[in-house]
C-alpha cells in the first residue's frame, strides 16, 4: 500500500521541480572526453554536456569538515555522475555523491556533494 496517489506523488515533484527553478540558479555540467588518462586524476579535459537549474548551496567555513564545499539540490531527470564537473560562475566542482531524495515512493530531487577544484 502507497502512502500517496500517483497524483500526490506528481504534484510533490511537481512543487520541488519549481522550487529549484524558482531559484534561478544555472551551471554548467561537464564529463570527462574519453581518453587516456591516470586513474582518479582531475587532469583530463572535460567538456560541456549540459547547462541545468538547480539550487546551489555554499557550504559554510564551519561545516568544511566533512570536506564538501557546497551541495546542489537538482531535477531527478539530470545524468549526473560521479566524478563530473559542475561550474557555477567562475567556480569548478567535482561531483563527489550523488543522493536521490525520496518521499514516499518518489524520486523528488537529488543532492549532489560538490568539491571545490582549486586552480581551476
Amino acid at each position: 500500500m502507497s502512502l500517496l496517489s500517483d497524483p500526490e506523488k506528481d504534484a510533490a515533484a511537481g512543487d520541488v521541480k519549481e522550487l529549484i527553478l524558482a531559484c534561478g540558479q544555472e551551471a554548467a555540467l561537464m564529463r570527462a572526453v574519453p581518453g587516456e588518462r591516470l586513474y582518479g586524476s582531475d587532469d583530463a579535459s572535460f567538456a560541456e554536456v549540459d547547462i541545468f537549474p538547480l539550487e546551489f548551496i555554499e557550504t559554510p567555513p564551519e561545516d568544511l569538515a566533512n570536506k564538501i564545499d557546497a551541495t546542489a539540490c537538482v531535477l531527478p531527470g539530470l545524468d549526473v555522475r560521479a566524478e563530473d564537473r559542475v561550474k557555477s560562475g567562475a567556480d569548478v566542482f567535482r561531483v563527489q555523491t550523488i543522493v536521490e531524495e525520496r518521499l514516499f515512493g518518489v524520486v523528488t530531487h537529488k543532492v549532489l556533494k560538490l568539491v571545490r577544484i582549486h586552480g581551476s
